[in-house]
């Protein structure tokens, strides 16, 4: 049940002995398709709650059943964990060898620059024409010395081509550090390729795992060459002969590589599985094949694709070039796009007057309250926790039950952690806080309470002052990472290795979904997740993040599924804009779309368009991982078939997207807004997440996910109980008598915490005082 350490050999051993202690089990011939894969999980969940003792006293017949897909899922689960491991291994492999490349440039600084000088004096004197053929070896000499330029040619030529030569050399150093942990990783992992775009590969693999095998150190003269890129290709085959190290090294840092492009997948994975695993069965598409697309308001036909798409893309380009004229922020040159700074929209003197009188009243009328308290004034009114109470003794409502629980859900959200919240409680004990944690703090039950407590922000009537909950942002958060655990990753921005938090928040306010994630992955593919997963009642409509969080593919699977997508994307003007009509007079951007690579392909999505609705129905139905599948579809390269039309399906909607949002200062606006409403709710996290400096200590990545939902939790609770005593005040007070304008109430933000003690109290004994 340990999870695995951070990345290293050793712990790459201790991955390969857990896999085949559950080899000798032989569970893994049991045959579990006619088994719910949600159920199989809902199982391994339990066991992994489960002690010992408590597994001996089930059943015979349920402690088999459940010991047999905890011991299936934890065979996957582990093998994922070794091809991540992998991954970050070559990583610091290859980073380490980069390192001593650049120190070995400072070290040699200055023998750099004077052969630079050399070379550029020699050059001068060669293009001279006033020096003739005869004389120009006498006059290279004179300005250059003979000796210095050997000394120089001799240094040149070990950077050309001796070990500093190549950063892959400095890989190749490290042979034996890799040699580690490639034979356990090659003798555990079943790599297949798909389309025969690996074939090469999974040939040279299947050499090297004979050769471990049998122990054999020399290359057969038939050596399969056909994964090595061209760059490193001298490196390996020198004189006509395979260097094995240098094989063997390229071999390990191709698999990673075509592991991530999807060219190849591992056998038994989870998330490295083959691609076409993760769309729903054809029977089952073939029965909701025209609901999803009605639904989503998309052609059910290929063949109507064409004419819809171009109708589509026609208009946002007609709506463009009729208000370009008046345009004051996007203007076009022969040098290109030009974009001014919008406007920041500002009240007047008398309207930032009246806001600041509205502030100070709703500041004055508002309770004190500590956290503690308004999480069970929040309960009282939502029954939030019930969700983490036996259905049994929901109805009795106890006392006792309710501030345990919410007890739990502080020590993991205030990042105070279980053992000092027993401490600081006092009569609730750490075996309490550790029981709800185990039984009760699921995943299933920290969405459902916090979709209620959104549900509840969104009745109130304050709230529609902010918003309809029709709009949503996300943003990621990183937080400072102790733990050696193989998810942390190392962010430059702090300096320290660290874990993301990525947080979706409403336009009214209300955070409704979260998710842990590593700081090196990039946000875009986790963009789906909290809109497709959560449960709230929200009907989202359109959803904004910034440059992270922006692919093409992203735009390609919100119009699949029926919403927009509307990034606030770093240097729009660099982005290219598409065409799919060419007989369209495009007036002043016809010089942007009319190069061979800007017209739409539409033989290909229509040749994908019924296989693309097929995997976003997969995602949408939660058959897969909406984040799993679009990183493994974003890896793969122009190639592959159903990248490239979900590509350009995303091409067309991105120039849709700019156009508009050029267009269009209100966009821009909401957008802003929107993003905003983010970075607010980051602030209110960095302040409720204070327990150990805010330094991150879960000791798996469960613990991650109950920090992470239960902030989130702790947060919208805030906010539903700051937005009821700001509708309160409004309701008991009489604010047209005070001169108080309500209609300034959109800029009144219910983010705040002044008025809640968020750290606790401390009591002073005064009877300990001595004279």
């Amino acid at each position: 049940k340990q999870p695995p350490r951070q990345p290293s050999p050793k712990s790459m051993l201790r991955l390969g002995v857990k896999l085949d202690m559950i080899q000798t089990t032989t569970v893994l011939a049991v045959d579990l398709s006619w088994l719910n894969n949600n159920y199989q999980r809902s199982l391994a969940h339990y066991a992994q709650r489960c002690s010992a003792d408590r597994l001996r006293a089930l059943t015979e017949e349920r402690r088999y059943a459940v010991l047999t897909c905890f011991l299936r899922q934890l065979y996957q689960d582990t093998i994922d964990h070794m091809v991540d491991m992998h991954d970050k291994l070559m990583l610091k492999v290859e980073n380490r060898a980069q390192e001593e490349m650049d120190a070995e440039m400072r070290r040699q600084r200055r023998l750099i620059r004077h052969s630079l000088h050399s070379f550029h004096r020699l050059g001068q004197i060669l293009l001279d024409d006033t020096i003739s053929d005869a004389d120009l070896r006498g006059v290279l000499f004179q300005e250059v010395d003979r000796e210095q330029l050997i000394s120089q040619l001799t240094a040149t030529e070990s950077w050309l081509t001796g070990k500093y030569g190549h950063v892959f050399n400095l890989v190749v150093q490290r042979f034996y550090y890799l040699r580690q942990f490639s034979p356990i990783l090659l003798e555990h992992l079943a790599f297949r390729h798909d389309e025969g775009a690996g074939k090469p590969l999974v040939q040279a693999i299947q050499l090297l795992q004979e050769m471990n095998e049998e122990g054999k150190r020399k290359l057969p003269d038939e050596v399969p060459l056909g994964f090595v890129p061209r760059n490193i290709r001298s490196f390996i085959e020198q004189g006509g002969e395979v260097n094995k190290h240098a094989w063997e090294c390229a071999l390990l840092l191709a698999i990673r590589d075509e592991v991530r492009a999807g060219n190849i997948y591992v056998h038994d994975s989870k998330r490295f599985c083959r691609f076409d695993s993760f769309f729903i069965a054809e029977k089952q598409w073939q029965m909701q094949r025209g609901t999803f697309f009605t639904r989503n308001g998309l052609p059910i036909a290929a063949a109507d694709v064409p004419a819809y798409l171009t109708e589509r893309l026609n208009s946002a380009y007609d709506q463009f070039l009729e208000g370009l004229p008046q345009n004051s922020y996007a203007s076009f040159d022969d040098a290109g796009w030009h974009l001014s700074v919008d406007p920041a929209v500002q009240l007047d003197k008398q309207g930032e007057e009246k806001l600041a009188l509205l502030r100070v009243w709703l500041a004055q009328s508002l309770r004190d309250v500590k956290l503690p308290e308004l999480l069970i004034e929040v309960d009282n009114d939502l029954h939030f926790t019930q969700h983490f109470i036996p259905p049994g003794q929901q109805a009795e409502r106890a006392a006792d039950q309710v501030c345990a629980v919410v007890a739990t859900i502080m020590a993991y959200g205030c990042n105070i952690g279980p053992y000092t919240m027993s401490r600081l409680a006092g009569d609730i004990s750490y075996h309490q806080i550790k029981q709800i944690t185990d039984w009760h703090l699921t995943e299933e039950a920290q969405r459902q309470a916090l979709a209620d407590v959104v549900n509840a922000i969104s009745r109130l009537d304050v709230t529609q002052a902010w918003g309809e909950g029709k709009t949503s942002s996300s943003d990621g958060q990183r937080f400072r990472m102790k733990r050696k655990l193989l998810q942390r990753t190392y962010s430059h921005r702090f300096q320290d290795y660290a874990m993301e938090f990525y947080t979706f928040v409403a336009d009214n306010y209300a955070p409704f979904y979260s998710i842990p994630i590593e700081c090196t992955d990039r946000d875009a593919a986790y963009v789906l997740d909290g809109l497709l997963y959560n449960e709230s009642d929200l009907a989202l409509e359109e959803h904004y993040t910034d440059t992270h969080g922006y692919t093409e593919i992203n735009f390609a699977a919100f119009a699949m599924l029926g919403r927009r997508f509307a990034p606030r994307i770093r240097g729009l003007q660099n982005q290219r804009i598409y065409r799919i009509d060419k007989t369209k007079d495009y007036g002043p951007l016809t010089p942007l779309v009319t190069p061979w690579n800007r017209t739409i392909r539409m033989d290909w999505i229509c040749e994908q368009w019924d296989r693309m609705g097929q995997f976003y129905a997969s995602l949408e139905s939660g058959h897969t991982t909406a984040s799993t599948a679009l990183k493994r579809l974003a890896g793969y390269s122009g190639k592959n078939h159903f990248y490239r039309a979900n590509r350009e399906l995303g091409r067309i909607f991105k120039t849709e997207h700019i156009l508009h949002y050029m267009s269009d200062p209100l966009a821009r606006q909401q957008i802003r807004r929107g993003l905003l409403k983010s970075e607010e709710i980051h602030a209110l996290a960095r302040q409720v997440a204070y327990g150990k400096q805010g330094r991150l200590t879960a000791r798996d990545l469960q613990a991650l996910k109950n920090t992470s939902s239960c902030l989130t939790l702790i947060m919208a609770c805030i906010i539903y109980w700051q937005s009821k005593e700001i509708n309160r005040v409004i309701l008991e007070g009489d604010p047209e008598a005070e001169g108080m304008d309500l209609t300034l109430l959109e800029h009144i933000s219910p983010v705040g915490w002044d008025n809640v003690l968020l750290y606790g109290e401390y009591v002073l004994n005064r009877s300990l005082v001595k004279s």
